[in-house]
């Protein structure tokens, strides 16, 4: 919710990637392939700083136990780590007392809600509705405007279930007066 990513890139980040002093991240998004730079909510930094303080080991992962379980393969190599960690985040959702799918007429699944993707689009709408300047939005989001548009937006229909999350919400503000973000100079 704090960066508008895809899950792979928030469940992959690695620490080479975050920069405390400059409060930016910098993510390979790898659906698109661009390089997307975010600032650092302070939420966010306070909750990377306490991940950052209790970090075992040499691992390059921000969340490395939830990394190696998205990266997961079965025995014929195909990737299925995927599937466990949006299960998870399912659960989640549910404990949260939210019904992630929903029945609908004429079909034979479900239609998913309320996912990991949903934050995306919760992140896009927040700032859309905080007056975020298009142009940083589709920076950090690594979208283009047709999309972001037409399909990430929902101004004005931000669940409700969503809506306590917006009260004081610390990245809104600190967005508003960004500027586009400086390209990454991290060394590869």
């Amino acid at each position: 919710m704090f960066t508008g990513q895809r899950m792979k890139g928030c469940v992959l980040l690695r620490w080479n990637k975050i920069n405390f002093n400059l409060k930016r991240i910098w993510v390979k998004q790898f659906k698109t392939g661009k390089e997307v730079t975010i600032p650092i909510a302070p939420k966010l930094l306070e909750v990377l700083q306490g991940a950052l303080a209790w970090k075992a080991g040499e691992t390059d992962y921000v969340c490395p136990n939830i990394a190696a379980r998205y990266n997961k393969t079965d025995a014929r190599g195909k990737n299925v780590g995927n599937n466990l960690v949006n299960i998870d985040m399912l659960r989640v959702i549910r404990w949260i007392g939210l019904e992630p799918s929903v029945a609908v007429p004429g079909r034979d699944k479900k239609v998913t809600v309320y996912g990991f993707h949903s934050l995306r689009h919760l992140f896009a709408s927040y700032c859309a509705e905080a007056g975020v300047p298009q142009a940083t939005v589709l920076s950090i989001l690594g979208a283009d405007s047709e999309i972001v548009s037409k399909f990430y937006t929902h101004v004005g229909k931000v669940s409700s279930a969503f809506w306590k999350f917006r009260n004081g919400h610390p990245h809104i503000q600190m967005l508003q007066d960004l500027p586009n973000p400086p390209a990454p100079h991290l060394s590869r």
